[in-house]
């Protein structure tokens, strides 16, 4: 039986080269390895086409305010509803939900407002 998916086409109707995927162990052991080297996170670059600077920046910032949460045992939970609202809860460990808050709460408890 034969397969119905047949080789992909370029515009010129010329086969396109695919690139082999490793399949040796030693290339798996090898990424293992340099995955789990440092658990320090690397460095996002932007390129042409990337996110800006400014937005990095940010999404580290909002990156390090969570980790701060988690480590008080809390965290925030953003849901939408109907009409394009969007809920936010203040949960504990486990995702029990302690409290609802309003968006300028959240944004004090971002900017580091201690939690009550």
């Amino acid at each position: 039986m034969s397969s119905p998916i047949l080789p992909l086409k370029g515009l010129s109707g010329l086969f396109i080269d695919m690139p082999s995927v490793a399949t040796s162990t030693e290339d798996i052991d090898a990424l293992v390895s340099e995955l789990t080297e440092s658990d320090a996170p690397r460095p996002v670059i932007a390129s042409r086409g990337g996110p800006p600077p400014e937005l990095l920046e940010q999404i580290a910032a909002a990156g390090l305010v969570e980790e701060e949460l988690r480590s008080s045992g809390h965290r925030l939970r953003f849901s939408s509803l109907p009409g394009g609202r969007t809920k936010i809860e203040l949960c504990d460990g486990d995702g029990s939900a302690l409290r609802t808050l309003s968006a300028a709460e959240a944004l004090e408890i971002v900017a580091g407002k201690p939690l009550d």
